[in-house]
C-alpha cells in the first residue's frame, strides 16, 4: 500500500505541472517539439523565390505567444517595408531590420516553396522543411506526461 501511494504522489506532477512547448507540425503530424524556458526564440531561414537570396525571420516567444523580433536578407527591393522595427542597417551582407514586436499569437502558419529550401532554427538544431508542405509552429501548455510523449515521438523517429 505504501508502494502504490509512492507512486501515485511521483505520478501527480505528470499530469499537473505545466510546461510550454514549441511544437512545428505539418499536416497535424508533430515532427518536433522543444522546451521554452523563460522567453524561447527560433528563426525561419529560406531562399526568396524572386531574389534567390537568403531571407530570415527571427521569433521570441513571449507570454505564450509568437512575435516577429527582426528580420535580414541579403537585397532590399520591391515589397521590402523601408520602415519596420526600431532600427535598419547593414553587417556582414545582411540588411537586419530589428525590434519589430509584431505579435503573431499562439501559432504560425506557413506554407514552404518548391525551391525555397525552408528551415526551422532552434539554437544549433536546423530542422530543414519539405517543399511545397503546410507547416504550423505553435507555443502550447501541456502536462509533463504530454511533454515526455511529445519528445520521445519526434526524436525516436
Amino acid at each position: 500500500m505504501l508502494l502504490l501511494a509512492t507512486l501515485i504522489l511521483l505520478l501527480i506532477p505528470l499530469l499537473f505541472n505545466k510546461l510550454t512547448v514549441l511544437t512545428v507540425s505539418v499536416n497535424n503530424n508533430l515532427e518536433r517539439a522543444f522546451f521554452i524556458q523563460n522567453e524561447g526564440s527560433f528563426s525561419i531561414r529560406w531562399i526568396h523565390s524572386v531574389e534567390k537570396e537568403e531571407w530570415e525571420e527571427m521569433f521570441v516567444v513571449e507570454d505564450e505567444e509568437i512575435v516577429l523580433d527582426s528580420t535580414r536578407f541579403k537585397t532590399f527591393g520591391a515589397g521590402v517595408p523601408n520602415d519596420a522595427g526600431d532600427d535598419t542597417f547593414i553587417k556582414d551582407g545582411w540588411v537586419y531590420m530589428t525590434g519589430i514586436n509584431q505579435t503573431i499569437g499562439k501559432q504560425l502558419v506557413t506554407r514552404t516553396g518548391k525551391t525555397t529550401e525552408h528551415r526551422f532554427i532552434k539554437g544549433d538544431e536546423v530542422f530543414k522543411l519539405e517543399p511545397s508542405q503546410p507547416y504550423r509552429i505553435a507555443v502550447e501548455n501541456i502536462n509533463l506526461w504530454h511533454a515526455i510523449e511529445y519528445f520521445i515521438a519526434t526524436r525516436m523517429r
